[in-house]
């Protein structure tokens, strides 16, 4: 303690006999004369930082009644403590200090951040509050602070800001989230409290938003005013970019957040700034009820937000409670959720490994998922590699029989675009043809089996163009290899076949030079990039009328030809010969191998003893076969004419990953593989060649070796510093003559092997593999006008800033490693083809170098757009670590999880 020839009542302007509400009064004084000097320039100002400190000092030491009776008996105060000594809520009453609080909480206790003094009951943010530290509060609440929390007498920080004047405090306060309906001990919420009609003002104006409502529970509101709400239900609000949703899990109000799911469908895994979904709101809150209903809704327990942490793993603060929701909805039974079709169970919840698991009968998921049409759940298993033609022991049944037998439609067409044999029979010697419950479903099998013995193995879906026309193929077709556009059109059933004469693949028209152009010839030549790999089935738009003719497209040049009778006389001569043998009837899987590549043929394929010969080549020469990162070439075929297997063997290629199988198309320079079978042979014949993509990231990007030009031999990337550090992935050559401009457009690494294919494109757009495009529901919609444009969403966005495009709005992260990354393509623009717009992401902090009434580029023309390379930029450098110092941060035990 030191004695001072100032007092504290006179650095106040306060009289010895002032009460409590004269001594906040005098304060709240102090601080708006603060507010208003620290709005002058720095030369102008008149308190130092030091005066206003003695301020604080002064009013601590008056406001304490045990304090100021010592000082009125002793004459002793504290006036110049050492910033190193400060408590939080100290630091956080000088907005002066506002970067040291910042520093100190970073390596802060949650429990800290939220800690409340003693005797006052203040917290950290209420003193930010009072004096107006609005960079203060700002940090306080990106840690965690909560704005709710009660002080001594029950007033809470938007109290406080209420009552010393502060509207700016106020705004901030509401929009983070704060409960203006909160009581304190007088009776009085916060706006009871309001210092002026600026004040009022504020609480008037936001109490208007449906996030404010949402903050403070008001469930009887929204079902009052929803006719009446413009913004999308999945609108993100604010700085922190809230929902509705995450907003009511994060305060635990369980019948709001029901309430905006069930009635006003509400998206589940939105994430905010801080990549939070609302299941890791909910979750971090402890608030149980909402946690299961989420999960029971099938939120992404998967998502990992900017520290690294999942759900689950934010919800370790509050113990067992929370993780145990997580635990009990993995161990559910999963023979079950097959049977009632809960797909997003396998997403989130299902050990993949397990995707041939059998229950105590022998039946397997994939059977009982047919069995009872769960189309969608068959389908994620056959994407983590479920046997699709396993039988049920004894009974021999196959997935397909199942649904046949039982008439589900859907489940049938998929199982037989997966490529399930059609020939297998049942313990009562009967196909599933023979079992077919349905008419409509034997016509589709006798189309299939039809098509298969004429050879008609090309599937082309075909697609309306717009929104309207729904997500999935009006039509559907099998074509011969060598199809032409005639060949095609006569496919066509009616009554479409009069209507559907044009054709386009992702809005890039299909040109035929004359009626011997084949079909793949036409889509390889309309796509974006020059690769000889095709995936099936084709996807196309089709059209009443010529469409995009004028577009700007442009055809690729045609690649050259393989002849058919130069390339065998080649294969012939450098091709070494194998044979196998596989036995009748067998129950065992057979498994033939070559070196490192193996078939493996399933039980009872095979009713006669079958030869089969192999030829092949193991890392073909390029320069012959024009196939780089081929491992093996090699055609099959019986010896015997008239031997036939009943199922087509696996092809694989031992301690080998992500090498796909394809089939090539005679005559031509292309190769086709079907997208979604597992290098499963579709017919004995014909010449293959299992094909190496690269992995440009593990388990998240791969991509045919054509598509993009690598850095070196076996270096896929380079290493940038500018314009941000990140690993560069060279697409094409840049092109300054045609495309001047350069800009960035963040998006998520799941689709990037499409936008190579196809471009970036127009919302709406169905492309190559199949899905419709659309802008997101909660930024500005289609049919919305923006900057009196009428359909302002109706465009490809791209941005001059990298940082733009790198907003959480943009670009998903994903994981590397122990890194988050996130993927941003660069482009090339050609000139006078955009239209420049300030931000649309309301709460987007723009960097030093940005335009932003200039930083969004409207682009309406996709041909105008070329793609020249992709960035992945390191977000997190350590998901470890960075999980570490946030378990830390929580004072919890991520090993709990086990």
């Amino acid at each position: 303690m030191t004695s001072s020839a100032v007092t504290p009542y006179r650095i106040l302007g306060v009289d010895k006999t002032c009460n409590d509400f004269q001594l906040r009064d005098a304060y709240r004084n102090l601080i708006h004369q603060l507010k208003a000097d620290r709005q002058k320039s720095p030369e102008n100002r008149t308190i130092t930082a030091e005066q206003f400190r003695k301020i604080c000092r002064a009013y601590e030491t008056l406001s304490d009644h045990d304090k100021r009776q010592l000082y009125n008996d002793q004459q002793k105060w504290i006036f110049d403590l050492h910033k190193s000594k400060y408590s939080l809520q100290q630091l956080a009453a000088e907005p002066d200090l506002a970067s040291e609080l910042k520093q100190r909480l970073e390596n802060m206790k949650l429990k800290e951040i939220n800690a409340q003094d003693s005797v006052t009951g203040h917290t950290p943010l209420y003193c930010a509050a009072r004096a107006c530290n609005v960079e203060g509060v700002y940090s306080l609440i990106e840690q965690g602070a909560d704005p709710d929390l009660p002080q001594r007498t029950g007033s809470t920080a938007l109290h406080v800001a209420a009552f010393y004047g502060h509207p700016e405090i106020v705004r901030c306060l509401l929009e983070c989230g704060a409960n203006y309906h909160l009581e304190n001990d007088h009776g009085n919420m916060p706006e009871d409290e309001a210092y002026d009609d600026e004040v009022n003002n504020v609480f008037a104006e936001l109490k208007q938003k449906p996030f404010i409502q949402a903050a403070t529970n008001q469930l009887a509101w929204f079902k009052s005013n929803i006719q009446n709400i413009r913004e999308h239900i999945d609108t993100q609000y604010h700085t922190q970019r809230q929902t509705l949703l995450q907003c009511a899990c994060k305060k635990g109000y369980f019948e709001l957040a029901k309430w905006l799911i069930e009635e006003r469908s509400a998206k589940l895994d939105i994430v905010d700034i801080n990549l939070n979904s609302a299941l890791h709101l909910a979750a971090y809150g402890g608030h149980e009820s909402i946690v299961e209903y989420l999960l029971n809704q099938g939120a992404n327990s998967t998502l990992i937000n900017k520290w690294g942490m999942t759900a689950e793993q934010e919800g370790i603060i509050r113990g067992k409670r929370i993780t145990n929701l997580f635990r009990s909805m993995r161990e559910q039974n999963m023979f079950q959720m097959a049977i009632h079709g809960v797909d997003w169970w396998f997403l989130y919840h299902f050990d993949g490994n397990k995707r041939d698991a059998v229950d105590g009968q022998g039946t397997s998921l994939l059977y009982l998922a047919c069995h009872f049409g769960k189309t969608n759940v068959a389908k994620v298993l056959l994407d983590k590699g479920a046997n699709i033609n396993v039988q049920i022991p004894g009974k021999r049944s196959t997935p397909l029989h199942g649904a046949a037998f039982h008439g589900h439609i859907s489940t049938v067409e998929l199982l037989i675009s997966r490529g399930a044999d059609l020939s297998i029979r049942n313990q009562y010697d009967a196909t599933a043809l023979e079992e077919a419950s349905s008419e409509k479903i034997k016509k589709i099998l006798k189309e299939y089996q039809n098509n298969l013995a004429v050879d008609k193995y090309i599937p082309v879906h075909l697609y309306g163009d717009g929104r309207t026309s729904g997500f999935d193929p009006i039509i559907k077709v099998q074509l011969h290899c060598d199809a032409t556009i005639n060949d095609l059109i006569t496919a066509i059933p009616d009554p479409y076949r009069g209507k559907y004469r044009w054709f386009s693949i992702a809005r890039s028209p299909l040109t035929f030079e004359n009626e011997n152009t084949t079909l793949i010839s036409a889509v390889c030549r309309a796509r974006c990039v020059s690769s000889k790999f095709v995936d099936l089935p084709i996807c196309l738009i089709t059209y009443d009328s010529p469409r995009y003719m004028n577009s700007g497209y442009t055809q690729r040049d045609e690649l050259p030809k393989l002849n058919l009778r130069t390339f065998h006389g080649i294969f012939e001569s450098k091709g070494e010969d194998a044979l196998f043998q596989i036995k009748a009837s067998s129950s065992e899987v057979q498994n033939c191998t070559i070196k490192n590549l193996s078939f493996t043929f399933a039980s009872g394929c095979a009713k006669t003893n079958t030869s089969i010969e192999v030829k092949y080549i193991f890392e073909p020469d390029v320069k012959h076969f024009h196939l780089p990162e081929c491992v093996c070439l090699f055609q099959m075929s019986y010896t015997n004419k008239t031997d036939k297997l009943d199922d087509m063997p696996i092809v694989t290629i031992n301690n080998e990953k992500n090498v796909k199988l394809y089939t090539w198309l005679p005559n031509s320079a292309y190769w086709f593989s079907y997208s979604n079978q597992h290098n499963r042979l579709s017919r004995i014949g014909g010449l293959y060649a299992l094909v190496r993509h690269v992995e440009i990231f593990s388990d998240a990007l791969c991509l045919p070796p054509d598509m993009f030009i690598q850095a070196a031999v076996g270096q896929n990337f380079q290493l940038r510093q500018t314009p941000v550090k990140c690993q560069y992935l060279k697409i094409c050559d840049y092109d300054p003559k045609n495309f001047p401009h350069t800009a960035y457009h963040g998006t998520s690494i799941n689709v990037i092997r499409s936008i190579l294919m196809d471009g970036l494109v127009m919302p709406s757009t169905i492309v190559s593999n199949g899905f419709r495009v659309c802008p997101p529901d909660n930024h500005i919609a289609r049919g919305e006008e923006a900057f009196e444009i009428a359909d302002f969403a109706n465009a490809i966005f791209v941005s001059p800033s990298i940082h733009y495009c790198s907003d959480p709005v943009y670009a998903v992260t994903f994981s590397h490693n122990d890194q988050r990354m996130i993927a941003v393509l660069q482009c090339q623009v050609k000139k006078g083809a955009f239209r420049a717009f300030p931000s649309t992401v309301e709460s987007y902090k723009a960097h030093p170098d940005d335009d932003i009434d200039a930083i969004e580029w409207r682009i309406t023309c996709p041909a105008a757009i070329l793609i020249i390379g992709i960035l992945f930029i390191p977000v997190i450098k350590s998901r470890t670590e960075a999980a570490r110092l946030r378990a830390n941060k929580l004072e919890v035990d991520l090993n709990a999880l086990g």
